[in-house]
């Protein structure tokens, strides 16, 4: 043991995914669970196996408030603090710094997630309570500030000396043997705290793989994880599978992927070593609606995939084509066709507040969930993250201003678009989720597609409150045209 102690924290400051590609605030989702903060969990095992202390906390998820995150600060006595940052949440999430510097100013704060692969330098500027910010992967990272190895010596990292002088080293390469990574250090956290929403059953987030050689404008997995996509081994998979089924009793999986189905050959290879082992377990994925087949299909559900989540992000050819998706309508058609057909699940992720949306292509997506009928959807306000190609052209049309951090995200328009304002933005969300639940065989095919009354009991209660949720502005509005009439 090196003696010296790193403190894992999710800042007190709202339930968002914290996964630098994915950063979705979900208390306005009810299709989307709360996930382990997977990339801290990553980072404290290969800060543990350098011989550190670790403690990890995950504040909102475990309801704990600023006041806690003092005692924890004064009780373990850290010498370096690592925080994970959304884009979003990011200058209330830098005040858990502030507040660590004003315990003890030697604790070297740290911050990862995205943001700081493009606006590092700013970053740093803009909060000095930040001693260096993470860039590109972090999981050696971790570990070298962990042991004290001198800042200037560690690669992709953006740091501040003792004079205040802001300094940028050199990037860390991208990790090829991802099976030389050490697990998540899943016994510091809580694992009963993250389930599957139908079955409220313990689930666990499993990397399988890194990298998604696509360039859609708006994603930040290219940025994030390169456009190589890099496999673990299946052995090694399936080992950390054991692992979470043998010591944590976990047997609920989300296969955290930026493109999980790309390799044919590895997925089945996959699947069939699950099957082999016996581990009896259910687990989802993403992919893409270009890269799946009756084969890969068949193999998924025989080892235990239950539901598939597809980025079908638009219903209009054209919308496609100005984001670069490089895939179809018709392709979003036959996939979920394929997925139902196998006896999988499926869930489509649609986007609204592009800059070209209009009335029409937002009907177009309404028209296509409603045809093709999914088991889940969820419709996403794009965000434009510093780095993407959705940023830079939302800068050149006037519809942000250089500098400009969005903090609604996802649930909440972040910006307008050429065409259509924010608020309509907004109104048109509402009205489209609610013409896409509320058709009766939409309604009857899910609560059908309960297995137990456990989950029957789930999907009413997740659907109660998604209604309450898509009504509440409609209601807001008539009680203000009401006041507006007595005034």
């Amino acid at each position: 043991m090196t003696n010296r102690r790193v403190l894992f924290i999710v800042p007190p400051t709202g339930m968002y995914i914290r996964e630098d590609r994915c950063q979705t605030p979900i208390e306005e989702m009810k299709t989307i669970a709360l996930r382990p903060p997977i990339d801290l969990l990553y980072s404290a095992g290969s800060t543990e196996a350098a011989g550190c202390e670790c403690k990890l906390v995950d504040y909102p998820g475990e309801r704990r408030s600023w006041g806690h995150l003092e005692a924890d600060i004064r009780e373990f006595k850290p010498q370096v603090m690592m925080m994970s940052i959304t884009t979003p949440s990011l200058h209330k999430d830098v005040e858990a710094a502030t507040l660590a510097k004003s315990i003890d100013p030697t604790i070297v704060t740290v911050a990862k997630g995205a943001h700081f692969n493009v606006l590092d330098r700013e970053a740093m500027e803009l909060y000095p309570q930040l001693d260096c910010v993470v860039r590109g992967e972090y999981e050696h990272t971790a570990a070298e500030l962990g042991i004290g190895k001198p800042l200037a010596e560690i690669l992709g990292i953006t740091w501040r000396n003792a004079e205040g002088v802001i300094t940028r080293n050199a990037d860390r390469p991208f990790i090829d043997n991802l099976d030389s990574i050490p697990f998540p250090a899943r016994h510091l956290a809580h694992n009963e705290l993250y389930f599957r929403p139908d079955t409220m059953e313990m689930q666990t987030t499993i990397v399988t793989n890194r990298g998604c050689p696509h360039s859609c404008i708006y994603c930040l997995a290219p940025l994030v994880s390169g456009k190589k996509n890099r496999y673990r081994s299946t052995d090694n998979v399936v080992a950390e599978l054991e692992e979470c089924v043998n010591r944590y009793g976990i047997r609920s999986f989300l296969f955290r992927s930026d493109l999980f189905t790309q390799k044919k050959e590895w997925v089945i290879e996959l699947c069939k070593k699950i099957v082999d082992r016996g581990l009896k377990i259910e687990w989802c994925s993403n992919s893409r609606v270009d890269c799946i087949n009756a084969e890969m299909l068949e193999w998924m559900k025989k080892a235990g995939c239950w539901i598939i989540a597809y980025g079908v992000e638009s219903g209009n050819d054209e919308m496609l084509k100005n984001i670069e998706k490089k895939a179809t309508v018709e392709q979003a058609r036959t996939a979920v066709r394929l997925t139902r057909e196998a006896g999988v699940k499926s869930s489509i992720y649609l986007l609204m507040g592009l800059p070209w949306d209009t009335p029409e292509t937002i009907e177009d997506n309404v028209k296509l969930a409603r045809e093709i009928q999914p088991d889940f959807l969820e419709i996403f306000y794009t965000y434009p993250f510093p780095g993407t190609k959705l940023r830079q052209i939302a800068i050149e049309k006037g519809l942000l201003k250089e500098g400009d951090i969005p903090e609604d995200a996802y649930s909440n328009p972040a910006m307008g678009g050429l065409y259509l304002t924010k608020e309509q933005f907004s109104k048109l969300r509402k009205k489209s989720l609610r013409r896409i639940y509320l058709q009766p065989s939409y309604i009857w095919r899910t609560l059908r597609g309960a297995r137990s009354p456990k989950e029957l009991a789930n999907y009413v209660k997740y659907g109660a409150l998604t209604l309450k949720d898509l009504f509440s502005g409609r209601a807001r509005n008539s009680e203000a045209l009401k006041a507006k009439a007595t005034e």
